[in-house]
């Protein structure tokens, strides 16, 4: 049993149907430093789990690959839902905080055991963080599918920074984005 709850204040950030990935140890979904995938940037930029799931599900060392909700994950919201793993197996997690260009939350590589984690916001570094209306898909705006590309590895995502129509104090967040909850 896994649990996703969105820990960001409320109103501001939404999490898109997280895409868990259940994998090998060679098998790495995403990883800071390095340039996300398209995949990875499709669910960083636009929510878009299913290209995702179909980027990694063609891997070698992916046993399963699946979107955790049907629907975003409110802030203070949960979603729960089953998986399984082997021994030795590993989970990855990729949702999008749905207010930005490209930011997410998630994990890569985690070895699932009882007990929680705070994961923390991650930006894809596929998009500029213009953080105008016309440039993101969130409820906030509107407009999925437009692009200021950008080309940087995954870093550590700065927060909204007020340098577009966004306000920091209705979007913004400090601290962990979401608690990860495995049980048996």
């Amino acid at each position: 049993m896994v649990k996703i709850q969105n820990l960001t204040p409320s109103g501001s950030q939404p999490l898109s149907p997280p895409v868990v990935v259940v994998h090998s140890p060679s098998v790495h979904v995403w990883q800071v430093g390095r340039f996300a995938s398209r995949g990875v940037a499709a669910v960083a930029e636009d929510g878009d789990a299913p290209r995702l799931i179909k980027e990694v599900s063609e891997r070698p060392g992916v046993r399963e690959a699946f979107a955790a909700a049907s629907a975003p994950i409110a802030p203070g919201k949960t979603v729960t839902f089953q998986v399984k793993v082997r021994p030795g197996d590993r989970v990855s997690v990729v949702s999008m905080l749905v207010n930005t260009n490209d930011g997410f939350t998630g994990v890569d590589g985690l070895r699932p055991r009882p007990g929680s984690i705070h994961t923390m916001a991650y930006d894809a570094g596929s998009e500029k963080n213009l953080e105008t209306k016309a440039t993101i898909p969130g409820p906030c705006c509107g407009n999925p599918m437009v692009r200021a590309p950008e080309k940087r590895p995954i870093s550590k995502h700065k927060g909204i920074m007020a340098c577009g129509d966004l306000d920091r104090e209705t979007y913004g967040w400090s601290g962990p984005i979401a608690k990860l909850t495995f049980a048996r």
